[in-house]
């Protein structure tokens, strides 16, 4: 039936081949990236960024991480076009001090919830690139171990979203 087609229209069995071929690798890739479906077991709520003076040089970013998928997801970075770097950064309380580790990578075990709030995980927000006010949004990028990068609106508030 499809050759009968392209007999009609006057193709070349070169121009057939050509064309099949380009048609099946078009078709495998969508398949492959409609059955990855990775995004779709990580749900991201209450994305916030806390206000700080405009002259801030550092601000932190908040969200709760929801892996509903069966295997442990790794988020290893996030980039922003509103910063100059970010870090995935946690604070520890220990022995009466407090500070604040690099993570260059953070575990949240299959069907948990990781919630980033203040005083323990963070995205260190390095460097913004223009003034950041309360009701802006700002969009975060996150990257996985997996490959599924995660595009989120984060809002900018002094206390977080409801």
């Amino acid at each position: 039936m499809l050759l009968n087609y392209f007999n009609k229209i006057n193709l070349s069995k070169g121009d057939i081949v050509k064309s099949t071929s380009i048609f099946l690798c078009l078709f495998l890739c969508i398949s492959s990236l409609q059955s990855n479906g990775a995004e779709s077991t990580i749900n991201i709520s209450h994305a916030w960024v806390q206000e700080a003076p405009p002259n801030a040089d550092v601000l932190a970013g908040y969200m709760e991480l929801q892996n509903q998928s069966s295997q442990t997801l790794i988020l290893v970075g996030a980039r922003s076009d509103n910063f100059k770097s970010i870090m995935l950064h946690q604070t520890i309380h220990k022995a009466g001090m407090t500070h604040m580790n690099h993570n260059a990578r953070i575990e949240i075990s299959a069907g948990s919830t990781l919630q980033f709030l203040p005083g323990g995980y963070h995205l260190m927000l390095m460097n913004p690139v223009k003034p950041i006010r309360q009701g802006d949004q700002v969009q975060i990028t996150l990257e996985f171990q997996s490959g599924v990068v995660l595009p989120i609106k984060f809002k900018v508030s002094k206390e977080r979203p409801k």
